[in-house]
């Protein structure tokens, strides 16, 4: 792998096709036939795909973070801070041909195939063939007064109402002070627990739109999920959706005023307005159209993964924002564009669940979803559930971990043969209401950088 000098200069004149970058920006210098824009669970299991010596394509994986976050387990954060599980991303990726590159993506220009990144030297363009968009999401603050001021959230930067910060302010509070997590699903409910498990000093209010603990499993599970969010001794407002949040409350559609020294904003997600500001057909949380095979309906050279994506077609299991529709999507794109590479082309995206953990402080809710992540068929609880859980979040970096070693292996993605391109094809066309932006030429190729050696000891 080449890690990047964003203060390198390269002598290789650009295609003349190729747009003049203002001066403020500095060509990167090197162009790539697929860039993946994103290294969370789906950004970095696609780019993996990539990593074998013997892969056709030159690929860069672009990264905010010089580090992998595991966003599952961002709750367990608050308490205190979580070490890693992966070494840091360019020493990781080193013996690798995936090169990587550290900054945060600034703008994307789809016809042009240039992206622009802001690193911490400058401002660099990055040309590309093909992307994949891995961006992920971050909490959904708008529409509700005062959360973007005063509710923490789940987010793993160091902002002044990150994870991080919220760990520091609870150390701060004293005993009896409120806390108000607004979601009542698996995230809420995590970071409740948590917080209550820890400090039972706190009083620990969660407030939900709908039932606390329902996440549409059925039942059984959402009555054992209240059971034991009921056991630590945290409160629970259902049906009763927040309207307006205040420095030291919180209030609801009904009218109530719920005291909050603390407020934790789990409930929502949107995607960042990166694809929505490039002209990419979008819904309204900038999540990006996709078809079968997770294209973008307006940019067919771009595809879209995780959390980011938004797919027309049937996915076999519904697609819901996860670490594992985020891996399975990220391993299809990557493979998707290496067959296409090698003039073949594949089934479209599909996968089974497995099931759902939920950790709720020292103890926790476990549930079989197999194979559609609908109703839970069977229903763990306690400390086993949370030892299981537990085990499936180690799990998932063992899964990146063997992708390393060998890339396409993917033994984590079981149901990919669920869906026909009759099936897929067939649905999108008969979508009402569906109004498709022109196609845009496909964008000219750049000159591809290959390098010569042909193992990591050449």
């Amino acid at each position: 792998m080449k890690q990047i000098d964003p203060m390198a200069r390269s002598g290789k004149r650009q295609p003349s096709s190729m747009p003049k970058m203002p001066d403020r920006i500095r060509e990167h210098g090197l162009a790539y036939d697929v860039v993946i824009l994103g290294g969370g669970y789906a950004g970095l299991m696609a780019g993996l795909r990539f990593s074998a010596w013997t892969c056709p394509l030159k690929a860069l994986l672009i990264s905010e973070q010089g580090s992998f976050t595991e966003r599952v387990r961002l709750q367990e954060a608050l308490i205190k801070p979580i070490a890693p599980r992966l070494p840091p991303l360019a020493n990781w990726l080193s013996e690798t041909k995936l090169d990587f590159l550290q900054g945060r993506i600034e703008e994307l220009h789809p016809l042009s195939g240039t992206v622009i990144v802001r690193t911490a030297e400058a401002l660099l363009a990055v040309r590309f063939r093909r992307s994949i968009y891995a961006l992920g999401s971050v909490a959904d603050l708008q529409g509700t007064p005062g959360a973007d001021r005063h509710a923490y959230r789940l987010d793993p930067d160091d902002g002044p109402r990150s994870a991080a910060a919220l760990r520091r302010r609870l150390l701060e509070v004293p005993a009896g002070a409120t806390v108000a997590v607004v979601g009542g699903r698996n995230t809420g409910v995590e970071a409740a627990a948590e917080i209550k498990a820890a400090r039972p000093e706190l009083e620990v209010t969660i407030i939900a739109a709908g039932a606390a603990g329902d996440f549409g499993k059925g039942a059984p599970a959402e009555q054992a999920v209240r059971k034991q969010l009921g056991a630590l001794g945290v409160l629970l407002i259902d049906a009763d959706p927040v309207e307006q949040l205040g420095e030291d409350h919180v209030l609801t559609k009904s009218g109530k005023r719920v005291p909050a020294d603390i407020c934790v904003w789990a409930t929502g997600l949107r995607s960042p307005s990166i694809a929505t500001a490039a002209g990419l057909a979008v819904d309204g949380t900038n999540r990006i159209w996709v078809d079968g095979a997770l294209r973008s309906i307006s940019h067919s050279h771009i595809l879209a993964v995780g959390d980011s994506a938004r797919p027309l077609a049937p996915t076999g299991a519904a697609y819901r924002q996860s670490a594992l529709a985020a891996l399975t999507s990220g391993a299809y794109a990557a493979a998707s564009l290496l067959r296409e590479a090698r003039g073949r082309r594949g089934r479209p995206f599909s996968f089974s669940a497995y099931g759902q953990g939920v950790a709720i402080g020292t103890a926790g809710v476990g549930f079989v979803t197999y194979p559609d992540d609908g109703e839970a068929s069977l229903v763990l609880t306690g400390r086993f559930a949370l030892r299981l859980r537990n085990l499936f979040v180690r799990v998932l970096i063992w899964f990146l971990r063997i992708e390393r070693i060998w890339p396409g292996l993917a033994l984590f993605w079981i149901g990919r043969k669920r869906v026909s391109w009759d099936e897929a094809d067939g649905l999108v066309r008969k979508l009402p209401n569906l109004s498709l932006p022109a196609s845009p030429a496909e964008p000219p190729a750049p000159r591809v950088a290959r390098p010569r050696r042909t193992s990591p000891a050449s």
